[in-house]
């Protein structure tokens, strides 16, 4: 190996992680937003794109504001009902907690932001009700994750 080829890895490392930061690379961002396209119209749908491999996001700003699925964008629900799908597909209640059963965002093709989100979301949760004077009871669908894609 050459000094040539040694100096290459290092750069190719700092590539591979500025590339995949958890959050999705730009090619993987404009695939979601192509397929989120093909579901709004009408060429895809939102239960195939939801259960696919395929990386999917949702904006930002939802993560600090709630979002009424019934005056968003068509486009921006999509994208947060599949997000949601797909975290909520591993969401159990198990002795009145929330129990996450997946351990990283790459396994449901999500930012690892939007992972952290839900993660510390359920954590809260749990935290209150365990607190609670009134012994709060958490609630869970058995196909809470199907409602959430027919809406």
């Amino acid at each position: 190996m050459n000094v040539f080829q040694i100096a290459l890895i290092p750069l190719f490392a700092l590539l591979f992680i500025c590339c995949y930061s958890g959050d999705g690379s730009k090619t993987e961002r404009l695939r979601a937003d192509s397929l989120v396209r093909e579901v709004v119209q009408g060429n895809l749908s939102l239960l195939s794109l939801a259960e696919s491999n395929e990386f999917m996001y949702f904006k930002d700003k939802y993560f600090y504001e709630p979002a009424n699925l019934k005056i968003i964008s068509k486009f921006d629900k999509i994208q947060i009902q599949v997000v949601t799908y797909r975290i909520y597909q591993h969401v159990k209640l198990e002795n009145n907690r929330y129990r996450f059963h997946i351990q990283n965002a790459r396994q449901l093709h999500i930012p690892n932001k939007a992972f952290v989100y839900y993660q510390r979301s359920f954590e809260e949760m749990n935290r209150r009700a365990a607190t609670s004077k009134d012994s709060i009871r958490l609630k869970l669908p058995n196909d809470y994750a199907t409602l959430l894609i027919a809406e």
